[in-house]
């Protein structure tokens, strides 16, 4: 591990600004807090299309309403979102099925020509295996079957397909694998991004047989990767020369340790906060061995930031993410 991003440093300087809570050692049998406030409202995750990436939009719906019809009705609609694309917009829906965990809809348009019609295919895919118990979805076009029994890939926005499909039957690459969640340019909201990381290696035995990678070496690389940012997209900033202390898994919590002289340099961009928090945690729950997310200052727990985020105790992903912003 090299270096820190510059937004995860920044929301630790907000809370600071805002006072702690409290202060002690780790625990991590702690109730954890999700990243997001609580809400009861009934929502669903539509998929848009962001800087040419697979990017989710949480909208709240009506809970009278049904979360696949109010779904594919607002993924079908000629609304889209400031700063995102929908080659899926204005699409008639002509009929929709719903048997057990499969979903078959006929579409009058055909959305899915040229080399866009991949990531037209996976907005229906994702939106729809997002909703509760859908796991398969059938899709045609005008009375025309187009694509049948399509389940959910793997990983999502994946860099490299050709380079996965060599790899897919073999463990040891596979374990190479990330899910980096880069802010966009706007830092408002997190595009996931699937790549085959060039920063860890499988240990060998002494019979040359290689070991499984660490979930902490996975999770100091997916690190450096957010560190590093992704141009097309974007990233949170120029990236600060304080070093993590540590990273370390305790029982699937992984506990980030800053250097506590990090928390002055950054005292103006608050506004990267949230994001900052966010895009560490879901990078790296996104690990299989990792839940939950611990960040320490010089070792020690602080409270809440911006009035939200308590990050005394370890925190879990919500499901929601990327609310609307103006």
């Amino acid at each position: 591990m090299k270096r820190l991003p510059q937004a995860i440093i920044i929301f630790f300087i907000v809370f600071i600004l805002t006072g702690c809570s409290g202060q002690s050692n780790v625990d991590t049998n702690s109730v954890s807090e999700d990243i997001s406030s609580v809400s009861s409202s009934k929502k669903v995750l539509i998929y848009y299309i962001k800087d040419g990436y697979l990017t989710p939009v949480t909208y709240n719906i009506d809970h009278s309403r049904s979360e696949i019809s109010s779904a594919l009705e607002l993924l079908f609609s000629g609304t889209i979102p400031d700063e995102f694309e929908n080659p899926l917009a204005n699409t008639r829906l002509n009929t929709l099925e719903i048997k057990g965990d499969s979903v078959s809809l006929d579409i009058s348009v055909d959305s899915f020509a040229g080399d866009r019609g991949e990531l037209a295919i996976n907005q229906i895919l994702y939106t729809l295996t997002d909703c509760q118990n859908v796991t398969k979805v059938n899709i045609s076009i005008d009375g025309k079957p187009y694509a049948t029994s399509l389940e959910r890939p793997a990983y999502i926005n994946l860099k490299d397909p050709e380079s996965y499909e060599k790899d897919k039957e073999n463990s040891e690459e596979l374990d190479k694998y990330l899910t980096i969640y880069y802010p966009d340019k706007t830092t408002k909201y997190l595009i996931p991004v699937t790549i085959k990381s060039d920063k860890i290696q499988a240990l060998s035995e002494n019979n040359g047989r290689a070991l499984s990678i660490k979930a902490e070496d996975k999770g100091k690389a997916a690190l450096e990767h957010l560190i590093e940012g992704a141009g097309e997209i974007g990233s949170l900033g120029t990236f600060d020369d304080k070093m993590i202390k540590s990273l370390q898994i305790r029982e699937g919590v992984a506990v980030v340790d800053l250097d506590s002289i990090v928390i002055i340099k950054f005292s103006d961009k608050s506004q990267y906060a949230e994001i900052a928090v966010e895009s560490v945690v879901r990078t790296l729950t996104s690990i299989d061995e990792i839940e939950k997310v611990q960040f320490l200052v010089g070792g020690v727990k602080l409270g809440y930031i911006t009035g939200s985020i308590n990050i005394q105790n370890p925190i879990q992903p919500d499901k929601w993410y990327n609310f609307l912003q103006d």
